[in-house]
């Protein structure tokens, strides 16, 4: 059988116009509140995401990882900074303040009159508000009763059907069907300001309400909601069949199930005219008729069905059920007025009839408010009694005592606290009137996301009134309940929350709820409304009159926390301002072209007009916003459960609606949850909003005052400028929503953002962003200092969402192949094409970029033509076809998977044919080649030239195709390459363009392309085919292109330097090498040729028995390749020689000794000081003596049998001369620490120190182990050099040294997190997509 996504394509329904609304919602305006929710703009892809789960341990946590951000992240300096600064920046529009203190990490307090204590005895709490946000109505059978009023007439009834809606998706995340939404749902229709659906339930679903019980709710994870093309045709033609036979409806149906055999070869339009118009509008009897035609007809119609319908079983497996869902309504409910109850009571009586529906789900709301008040006036005595007959000392019925209220003092003596007194149900009777002064707003609340885990796992005491029963509500392990949290405002601890489960505190209301509706064994003979016996009345779970258990009436299914105020500022996810990512759009939108460039314009214009905080700001500015906090339960009935005589609206409003909703002001609930907010001034919510994250709309600012008139000029920005508008519009979006969906952790981590806004709540800045107090150029990275994702330079990015949905998929890869055609150029891998002279080498890597999406097109053009020819295959339903179809889907998964799908190696070839071909007769004859055609490789290279050139380009035809992205690809980058290419004759421009192309097109093994289809009549086909492939592997009439290009390098010299790379005994030479190919040296059986004594500049006048001469003849005639120690010692003498001069430090950087419980601590604050030059000393310049001179002092130093260590045992202290000739070279006790060959015990290591005492070196056995960790590092040829630089100096060091040594670096930003860690790990284990690759600096050969 087909699924539903692959089914789902518009060709299946080209009798069908989609509507403008993609995405498959019914519009904003009616979407649900959810606090997962953001913007399709926004929302990161899942391999880039960061979890919710994430943010939740952010509040305890440090982040994993946090060192490959960079070791000067605990360097960067600390403010210690008062919400009331952030208040007057924004108030004073300070905005080079506000941007100079994202390059800092900020330690925020808030001030005392900007926040109340939650138990301040100047705040009034209010909790009577109540509301409804969501219902969810789903039918137990076949019809239309969850659409139906309960009434016979009703002229103000209007059903609205729409058969045009097949692309939209079934959007709730709450509640509960009765089975598994996945390609099940189809919307018809609106109707009453709800949206209506028919889900088709498994008939077994139906009929076994067990199994109904029994299936998963809406919150757990399903596939794609909508019906397949040919279901959801069968779906539309039953409807027309029914609509057709109601009189006063305009419908007729001329073939009931279609033209033809084939759905593909027929429209709906030539069977019925029930899609003519656009909707159809049914009046109470159209709709009272439809259903009983639903009803009556469904059997026979799916009975009469052709054999070609039935094939699958699917229409006689599953019926037609009404659903009907409306949300976002914010409807009033639970009036502590009784007339607007009763009246409210008699609406959800009238508004259907509930015998005939399953399942009821809702989401119940109450606001929880509070504000200051001047002073509390007495409410009297009498007043009270006048209203109250009991009042008792406590909410608990099994310790309260009954209480004379006139010998009761209203408040404690010794607290002056009130009192508090309790009615007959345990709510809290308020015994003073708070008086606030004139024009007194409500405070702003949020919960304290510490501490709210703890109120989800607070155990409940029970009593006879409020008894628990964990079998009727789905709590039977709170401890795992889990909870999401979204920090709001960059506050970190304080914001929203959503949670799979209701507050423990609330088990004893649904317990009692739940006992006077559900039925019990056996039908009670008292009246089922009589509260006082339905205590006795047993409920869930005992089984009935025909042995089957009672499902739970009433379940309680989740629940989410957050400020009304997210009402006002969005009302979905998808109208929030700052949630859209506009700037974004309207500095890519630069790069458009053709009708792009229209909507460019719009999004310039909505920037002009108001940019999205400016907007934002306006929505706040009235100044009785709503700052209340809105407490939501979701709550599902199992109407099938109730007992009869209240399985009626009445009786649901009354005895589940407003109870559930009131419980919220119960003392049991309310005291509980209170700890747990945070309550601010009115003057601080909402514009703590603003004020917080004032940095970051400054520099948005900054940004488009700077962009704006060169765009106006037509200036495109940089793609670096706009990644980092993108990365701070999510930032944005983020302390708006707290939802880590919006956050970009390819690019956003490697720039430390999220780090600081998971531990600390405001964004921090890597120093890699140089951030401007002015508009020009307010700031700016370098290129290669960019965080790529590959180690192809492939950049990362944060605006690919945004710019997809708003320009469209081609424009996004153009975009993005430009940006990584920049970085390749700017920042070339040093092992890439070295062997081609540098403007040939510039244009190869360019044209990778290229083809790489090429591959990307054919690979979709392959899936697209395979996928649907499976599709058919499964519609046939014959065994030979689904095994076919299986055989072609499994080939061509193995085939996308491939490294170079266009090669023969890897098994590409085999897996593609076996994928378009399906006759396994024909896979002899390999791909098909219908026009008999082959070109060579250079004649491939000629054709994309002549259609990617910018002026006169032939017309676009095979190989290239016009709905891919390599047709724009190769345009922008043949732009870039010709900048490369010669000036003196067009002739060898193009010669040098297509050299390119030929050698990166042979990087990436394409030996086979896609072609066009063989001519037969009229025009011929240019459009490549899936079953029409061309081999490039035809001969070239001319040279090769190592041939046509002098500068490369000799091919003598080549062969002299891969003999002597092939001896292990071939002498070689530090300086003759680069970092990168040190493995291939430093095994070798003799040292390199500057290990020896000549430079080591001994004083002549030095007596020949002096200590220094001594240790260092002793070590040049001891040492051994072999020996650990001796290795280890040149391997690091080599590294050194390499960060010279930058061998000293900061007086400044030093690490406070006491400041660290254990010395292995404080070395590693030492290892992680910044290293930095000493110009005033000399000697540190000259790299072969430090290859020469910090292997000896090493071994001196550690191997105990050294000369220096023999003077030690006498002198207990090392020479005077030998300390002056080395530390002047920064050779030191200090050196040895902060390479982790010493342990750093005292300060007094920073002058020296006294061996064994304020400093010791690794032991033998320690020694090994650093050897054998360094060298295990160096087993990866290609990221092993630059792993050792890290493991040696840390990450920064170690970038220095890969920039001036051309040598390929690990992404700190993308790497294992042990890489910035000097951890005794003995490896490091980095996936070769994580890495990078650092500019070489220029030069005319590579040497090896």
């Amino acid at each position: 059988m087909p699924s539903s996504v692959d089914s789902l394509s518009d060709s299946d329904f080209d009798d069908i116009h989609f509507q403008d609304n993609q995405d498959g919602t019914f519009g904003d305006s009616t979407s649900p509140f959810n606090l997962d929710d953001v913007p399709p703009t926004q929302e990161v892809d899942l391999d880039d995401a960061v979890s919710q789960e994430a943010i939740f341990d952010g509040l305890f946590l440090h982040q994993e990882g946090a060192k490959d951000d960079g070791p000067t992240w605990e360097q960067t300096p600390v403010t210690n900074l008062k919400l009331s600064a952030l208040e007057r920046m924004h108030r004073t529009k300070d905005r080079s303040t506000a941007i100079k203190l994202l390059h800092r990490r900020i330690n925020l307090s808030i001030d005392s009159d900007l926040k109340f204590a939650t138990d301040d005895p100047k705040l009034l709490w209010d909790g009577s508000r109540h509301f409804l946000d969501f219902i969810l109505v789903v039918s137990g059978s076949l019809g239309l009763q969850a659409f139906l009023p309960k009434t016979l007439s009703d002229h103000n009834f209007t059903l609205t059907l729409n058969f045009r809606m097949q692309s939209h998706q079934f959007r709730p995340k709450f509640g509960k069907l009765g089975f598994d939404p996945t390609g099940s749902m189809m919307a018809i229709g609106t109707g009453n300001s709800t949206e209506l659906w028919l889900g088709f339930c498994p008939i077994s679903n139906v009929e076994d309400i067990t199994l109904a019980n029994e299936s998963p709710l809406l919150s757990e994870k399903h596939g794609d909601t909508r019906l397949t093309s040919i279901r959801y045709r069968m779906a539309v033609m039953f409807l027309a069949f029914v609509l057709a036979k109601i009189p006063a409806l305009p419908i007729h149906v001329m073939h009931p199930y279609g033209t033809h055999e084939d759905f593909h070869q027929w429209k709906l339009d030539d069977a019925t005219n029930v899609c003519a118009q656009r909707t159809i509008s049914l009046r109470l009897q159209d709709a009272i008729a439809l259903d009983h035609l639903i009803k009556s007809e469904w059997d026979d119609w799916v009975a009469d069905a052709p054999s070609h319908w039935t094939a699958d079983g699917w229409l006689q497996q599953h019926a037609p059920l009404s659903i009907a869902c409306r949300y976002g309504q914010n409807q009033p409910i639970a009036s502590s007025d009784q007339h607007a109850l009763r009246v409210e009571a008699r609406n959800w009586n009238m508004e259907r009839d509930y015998t005939h529906i399953r399942y009821l789900s809702m989401a119940v709301a109450t606001d929880i408010g509070c504000f200051p008040v001047r002073k509390w006036r007495p409410i009297p005595v009498d007043e009270i009694l006048s209203v109250h007959d009991f009042l008792y000392d406590s909410p608990d019925y099994d310790v309260r005592q009954p209480i004379d209220l006139p010998s009761l003092p209203p408040r404690d003596p010794a607290t002056n606290k009130e009192i508090n007194i309790y009615d007959e149900d345990g709510r809290r009777v308020p015994r003073f009137i708070g008086v606030a002064a004139p024009g007194t707003k409500p405070c702003g609340l949020l919960v304290n996301l510490e501490t709210i885990p703890q109120l989800f796992s607070s155990y409940v005491g029970h009593d006879e009134h409020l008894d628990i029963d964990a079998d009727i509500i789905d709590l039977d392990d709170v401890h795992d309940t889990k909870i999401n949290v979204y920090p709001q405002a960059f506050l970190r601890k304080y914001g929203h929350v959503q949670a799979k489960s209701v507050l423990p505190h609330f088990r004893p209301f649904v317990n009692k709820v739940q006992s006077r509706i559900t039925r019990a064994r056996h039908a009670p003979s008292h009246d089922a409304d009589d509260d006082d016996d339905d205590e006795d009345v047993v409920v869930a779970d005992v089984p009935s009159h025909d042995s089957q258990p009672i499902a739970p009436a009433i379940l309680a299914s989740a629940c989410q926390f957050y400020n009304e105020i997210s009402h006002r500022v969005r009302p979905s996810a998808a109208l929030h301002d700052v949630q859209q990512g506009r700037i974004t759009s309207a500095l890519a939108g630069t790069y458009a072209q053709g009708a792009a460039k229209h909507v460019h314009s719009a999004c310039m214009h909505t920037c002009n007009v108001g940019l999205p905080h400016k907007r934002y700001d306006d929505k706040i500015k009235l100044s009785n916003v709503p700052r209340a906090l809105r407490l939501e339960n979701i709550y599902i009935l199992q109407l099938d459960s109730m007992i009869p005589s209240k399985r009626n609206g009445n009786s649901i409003y009354i005895d589940v609606v407003v109870p559930l909703s009131r419980a919220w002001s119960h003392p049991h609930v309310a005291d509980a949850l209170r700890p747990h907010l945070a309550v601010f001034a009115a003057h601080a919510f909402p514009q703590v909003y603003q004020w917080m994250t004032f940095g970051i709309t400054s520099l948005l600012e900054r940004i488009w005052e700077h962009q704006k008139p060169l765009i106006n000029q037509g200036t495109k920005p940089s793609p670096q400028m706009i990644e980092i508008c993108a990365m701070l519009e999510r930032a944005l979006a983020y302390a708006h929503t707290g939802n880590a969906k919006v956050l970009s952790s390819s690019l956003m981590k490697p720039f430390w953002l999220i780090r600081s806004l998971l531990e600390q709540g405001l964004p921090t800045f890597s120093s890699i962003i140089h951030l401007q107090a002015t508009t020009t150029r307010p700031v700016t990275v370098l290129p290669a200092q960019w965080p790529v994702v590959t180690a192809f330079n492939v950049p990362a990015m944060a605006s690919n969402r945004c710019q997809i949905l708003t320009y469209g998929k081609d424009h996004f890869e153009a975009y993005k192949a430009e940006f990584h055609i920049q970085l390749s150029v700017n920042n070339p891998s040093p092992s890439m094409f070295g062997q081609y002279e540098p403007d040939l080498r510039h244009a190869i890597i360019i044209a990778v970029v290229a083809f790489q999406a090429y591959i990307i097109d054919v690979k979709t053009l392959v899936s697209v033509a395979v996928i649907k020819l499976c599709n058919e295959l499964d519609d046939n339903d014959t065994h030979s076809s689904i095994m076919e179809s299986k055989t072609r889907r499994y080939n061509l998964k193995k085939w996308l998977a491939c490294s170079d799908p266009l090669c023969y190696g890897d098994k590409a070839y085999e897996y593609l044919l076996r994928c378009i071909i399906g006759d396994p007769t024909e896979y002899f004859l390999g791909f098909p080649n219908p026009t008999k055609l082959k070109l060579s490789i250079r004649d491939f290279a000629k054709l994309i030239c002549e259609m990617s050139r910018e002026t006169k380009p032939t017309p676009l035809a095979a190989p290239l195709y016009s709905s891919g992205c390599a047709p724009m690809i190769f345009k922008v980058a043949l732009l870039y390459m010709s900048k490369y290419a010669p000036r003196h004759s067009p002739t060898a421009a193009d010669t040098f363009l297509q050299n390119a192309l030929i050698v990166a097109a042979n990087h990436l093994h394409i030996n086979n392309v896609p072609w066009h289809l063989p001519a037969t009549r009229g025009r011929r086909p240019r459009k490549p085919n899936h079953q029409s492939w061309i081999n490039l592997g035809k001969a070239s009439t001319i040279a090769s292109i190592k041939r046509l290009n002098s500068q490369i390098i000799d091919e003598a010299e080549q062969a002299s330097q891969r003999a002597q790379a092939s001896d292990s005994r071939a002498p070689w030479a530090v300086e003759s090498i680069t970092l990168q190919s040190l493995p291939d040296f430093i095994t070798r059986a003799v040292p390199p040729d500057e290990f020896c004594i000549e430079n080591v500049s001994l004083d002549k006048s030095e007596p020949k028995d002096s200590i220094i001469r001594k240790t260092y003849e002793w070590a040049f005639a001891e040492f051994d390749m072999d020996v650990p120690l001796h290795q280890l010692a040149l391997l690091i003498g080599i590294y050194v020689s390499k960060l010279i001069p930058n061998l000293f430090h900061d007086v400044d950087d030093r690490p406070y000794v006491k400041s660290y419980a254990t010395a292995w601590d404080f070395t590693a604050a030492i290892r992680a000081m910044p290293w930095k030059p000493n110009t005033s000393r000399k000697g540190s310049k000259v790299a072969s003596h430090f290859v020469a001179m910090v292997p000896v002092y090493i071994m001196a130093i550690i191997d105990e049998s050294s000369p220096l260590h023999d003077y030690l045992k006498s002198a207990r202290s090392f020479p005077t001369a030998w300390n002056k000739k080395h530390s002047h070279k920064g050779m030191s006790a200090l050196l040895l620490a902060r390479v982790g060959l010493a342990e750093a015990r005292t300060g007094r290591i920073f002058n020296g120190g006294i061996f064994d005492i304020d400093w010791a070196v690794l032991n033998p056995p320690g020694v090994t182990k650093y050897h054998l960790k360094l060298f295990s590092m160096l087993a990866d040829r290609e990221f092993g050099p630059f792993r050792v630089a890290q493991s040696l100096f840390g990450t920064v060091a170690a970038r220095e040294i890969a920039r001036s040594t051309h040598t390929f670096i690990v992404n700190p930003g993308l790497a294992s997190t042990s890489l910035g860690k000097r951890s005794e790990s003995s490896g490091v284990d980095v996936d070769d997509d994580d890495v990078s690759s650092v500019a070489p600096v220029k030069r005319r050969r590579v040497k090896h």
